[in-house]
């Protein structure tokens, strides 16, 4: 090999040692703010993906979780979730001499389409409760929202090796709107279903119903606006693909309650994602 030919190699060995370093430079140098656009740029082109999360709530007078729900979900056609709360383990270890579907073991389920950067809701089955809350255990809700709303990010330590943890705080403000928007939607599908399976009440009935429901949004709406909200999440990124692996977050809220009692609850949710 002459000296030009070698001259060459070693060129073209530079330049392609400076590439793959330069890639793995531009990695590591990104933002948490590029990151989550990453990741929700990352979601945005997927059809059709799974997660499965759990949800719990403790108060400040308990030790461990007043309520827990287990629930998994299915985006299908770029644009319909299906969400699913599960049976507790000792529901569905009950034995049958019927063979069980797959269905059989939810005891909620609820479908939404996403249009015009909404989630607007399609159907409910089973119970009306855990319905209306399904809703707020969406994963791609709780991003967008989090795309949007004023907050604070960083880049947090103890991921696994290959992924990338972010840090996501809420603005208080921020927060308190949010969740109230979250639970004035959860009080709005109640009350929808509750008025269709009480289509055939009296005129008076029917008035009666309305009062009872003007009285708890009243309500609802003043322990919100003198409440303190504080949200945290923790987006775990696979730092190959762009895709999140995990969503956590806690969520805070401290109100006085109608008897004038200060009360204090938790939400910790944990939701994984399945590509």
């Amino acid at each position: 090999m002459n000296i030009r030919n070698l001259s060459c190699g070693l060129i073209a060995l530079l330049w392609m040692s400076i590439g793959l370093s330069g890639c793995g430079l531009l990695q590591n140098q990104k933002n948490p703010e590029a990151w989550f656009k990453q990741t929700l740029a990352g979601l945005a082109g997927k059809d059709t993906f799974s997660f499965n999360g759990e949800a719990a709530v403790r108060t400040q007078s308990q030790k461990g979780f007043k309520e827990s729900m287990a629930y998994e979900g299915s985006l299908t056609e770029h644009d319909k979730l299906t969400i699913r709360s599960m049976l507790p383990a000792e529901a569905s270890e009950v034995k049958t001499t019927k063979p069980m579907k797959i269905k059989d073991m939810h005891a909620a389920e609820a479908g939404f389409r996403r249009q015009d950067g909404h989630w607007v809701h399609l159907f409910s089955e089973g119970n009306t409760t855990l319905n209306s809350s399904l809703a707020r255990f969406n994963p791609l809700a709780q991003l967008d929202a989090i795309s949007r709303l004023p907050k604070q990010m960083r880049e947090a330590s103890g991921g696994a090796r290959g992924t990338k943890v972010l840090r996501i705080e809420l603005e208080p403000a921020a927060a308190r709107q949010w969740l109230s928007e979250q639970l004035q939607g959860e009080m709005d599908m109640i009350r929808q279903k509750t008025i269709a399976e009480n289509k055939g009440r009296s005129p008076q009935e029917m008035r009666q119903l309305s009062d009872v429901w003007n009285r708890g949004d009243t309500q609802l709406k003043q322990m919100l606006d003198h409440s303190e909200v504080a949200m945290i999440y923790y987006l775990t990124i696979d730092k190959k693909t762009g895709f999140p692996v995990k969503l956590s977050s806690e969520s805070g809220i401290r109100y006085m309650n109608l008897h004038q009692q200060e009360q204090q609850e938790t939400l910790v949710n944990d939701v994984s994602f399945h590509p």
